[in-house]
C-alpha cells in the first residue's frame, strides 16, 4: 500500500491533480485576497468611516444612550460607549478595545478618531476628553468560514470525477497487460478484446496481429516437425529389415543400437508434439500404481536394482497410464545412466499427500551443476556441451516428462548436488485431473 502511487498511473495522476489543485487554489485565493484587500483599503473603508462618523454625530456629545440604543437595534452596528456616568454596550461581553489593531487615526471638529479591525469586524473609536465611543460593524468583511465547506466539497466532488474518468482512460491498460501476460506465458490462443478505437485499441489490435502471427509460425513448424517424424519412421522401418538380414553381428549390433535411438527420438518427438498442441487429448484411466509400477521395473529394469518405495494407502490413479508410465521410464534410465557402479542404485517413491500423487526418482550419481538446473527441461538442452552418448540422449527426456506432468495439471521439480546425485519430484493433483476428466 506504500508503494501505491509510484505503482498505479492512475493514483499517480489523481495526486498530481490533488498538487496542482491545491496550488490553483492558494494561487486564486491568494490573487482574489490581495486584489479585495486593497479595494477595501481604497474604495470601502474610506466609505465605512463616514458611514460611522455620521451615526456618531447622531449619537452626539455628551453620548445619547436612547439613540445609541435605537441605532443598534435598527442598523448592523455594535455600539459601546464609556465615560463619567456613562457605561453602556449593545453587545455583551463588552469590546476590549485593547486587542484591537488600530492602523487608521485621524482628528475631525475635535474628535480624534481611530480605525482598526479585531478578527472579522471593524472599529471606530471615536475619542475625546471625556467620552470614548467604539462602532463595530460585524461581518464588514466575513471571513469565509463554513462557506469554504461548499467549494471545498465541490473540488473533492470535481476530484472523484476527476479520478474516476481517469481509471476508466487507463482501464485498458490493465486488460491489455493482462492479456500481454496470457500470450507472454503461451496461451497464443488468448486475444486481447477492447472496444475503444483510440490508440489503446489500435496497439490491442497490433498485439492480436502479432500474437496471431506467432502461432501460425508455431503451427507451422509444429506440422513441419510432425510431417518429418512421420516420414522418417517409413526408411527406419526398412532399414531395420536390412539390419536384421547383416551376417555380422558386431556391426549389426551397433547399427541396431543407432536405429533404436533413433525411433526413440522420433517417438518422443512426436508424443512432445502431441502433449503440447492445443487439442491435446488425455486416456485418463483408472489403474493401480503398484501394478503399473511392477510392470514397469518388470518389462525395462529388472537387472537394475532399483529401489522402490510405494505408500501403504495408495488409491487408485486416474491418469494416463501409458504416459505416466512413459515419464517415470525416462526418468529412471536417467537415474541408471548416471549412477556410477559403486554408488547407490536408483530409488523411486510414489506417495499420496494432500490429495497429490508425489512421485520421486532419486539417483546417486555425480549431479548437475546449478547453473544448467532451470534449462533441463527445454527441449534439446543437453549439460554436457559435447553432447556424447555416454552422456545422455537428444536432451528430449526430461521436457517430455515435464509435459506429460502439465499436461495432467501437475509439476516437475529438479534438485541436484555436484557429487551426491539428483532428485526429481513429480506432484500430480488428483482432484483436478479427475474433475476435468468428469467433465469431458
Amino acid at each position: 500500500m506504500s508503494r501505491w502511487h509510484r505503482h498505479s498511473l492512475s493514483g499517480r495522476l489523481v495526486i498530481l491533480f490533488v498538487v496542482m489543485a491545491f496550488l490553483l487554489v492558494l494561487l486564486v485565493g491568494g490573487s482574489i485576497g490581495s486584489v479585495f484587500k486593497a479595494h477595501f483599503k481604497q474604495s470601502v473603508r474610506p466609505h465605512l468611516i463616514n458611514y460611522l462618523n455620521y451615526v456618531q454625530n447622531d449619537i452626539g456629545i455628551p453620548p445619547d444612550i436612547a439613540k445609541a440604543e435605537s441605532i443598534a437595534a435598527r442598523l448592523p452596528i455594535e455600539i459601546q460607549i464609556s465615560g463619567p456616568g456613562r457605561d453602556w454596550s449593545s453587545i455583551q461581553p463588552p469590546i476590549d478595545l485593547d486587542r484591537v489593531e488600530f492602523h487608521h487615526n485621524f482628528r475631525q471638529q475635535g474628535v480624534n478618531y481611530a480605525f482598526g479591525e479585531l478578527g472579522d469586524r471593524e472599529y471606530l473609536v471615536a475619542t475625546n476628553s471625556d467620552y470614548t465611543i467604539a462602532f463595530s460593524v460585524p461581518h464588514a468583511r466575513e471571513k469565509a468560514g463554513w462557506r469554504l465547506v461548499i467549494p471545498v466539497v465541490l473540488l473533492l466532488v470535481i476530484l472523484v470525477l476527476l479520478y474516476l474518468a481517469t481509471h476508466r482512460l487507463i482501464a485498458p491498460v490493465k486488460i491489455l497487460k493482462r492479456g500481454i501476460e496470457r500470450i507472454g506465458s503461451g496461451d497464443l490462443s488468448h486475444r486481447i478484446e477492447l472496444k475503444c478505437k483510440d490508440e489503446l485499441g489500435v496497439l490491442a489490435d497490433s498485439i492480436n496481429t502479432m500474437a496471431d502471427d506467432i502461432e501460425q509460425m508455431l503451427e507451422a513448424k509444429r506440422q513441419l516437425l510432425l510431417a518429418i517424424s512421420h516420414e522418417l519412421r517409413s526408411p527406419l522401418t526398412r532399414a531395420k529389415v536390412a539390419v536384421a538380414l547383416l551376417g555380422d553381428e558386431g556391426q549389426r549390433g551397433e547399427i541396431e543400437c543407432d536405429l533404436n535411438e533413433m525411433e526413440k527420438f522420433i517417438e518422443e518427438l512426436l508424443e512432445t508434439e502431441r502433449l503440447t498442441t492445443t487439442h491435446r487429448v488425455l486416456n485418463l484411466g483408472r489403474f493401480s500404481a503398484n501394478e503399473m509400477v511392477a510392470e514397469l521395473i518388470e518389462s525395462h529394469f529388472a537387472e537394475a536394482g532399483i529401489e522402490i518405495a510405494l505408500g501403504a494407502h495408495l488409491p487408485e490413479l486416474e491418469f494416463d497410464r501409458a504416459r505416466i508410465k512413459l515419464l517415470l521410464k525416462n526418468l529412471l534410465e536417467n537415474g541408471v545412466r548416471h549412477t556410477p557402479a559403486d554408488r547407490p542404485t536408483p530409488r523411486l517413491s510414489v506417495e499420496c499427500k494432500d490429495e497429490q500423487i508425489e512421485m520421486v526418482v532419486e539417483d546417486f550419481g555425480n549431479g548437475i551443476e546449478a547453473q544448467h538446473i532451470p534449462y533441463l527441461t527445454d527441449p534439446f538442452y543437453r549439460a554436457d556441451p559435447s553432447r556424447r552418448r555416454e552422456t545422455g540422449g537428444y536432451g528430449l527426456g526430461l521436457y517430455l516428462c515435464a509435459v506429460i506432468a502439465e499436461a495432467h495439471r501437475g509439476s516437475l521439480n529438479i534438485e541436484s548436488s555436484p557429487g551426491e546425485g539428483t532428485r526429481v519430484t513429480v506432484m500430480l493433483p488428483l482432484r483436478a485431473v479427475q474433475s476435468e476428466h468428469q467433465a469431458e
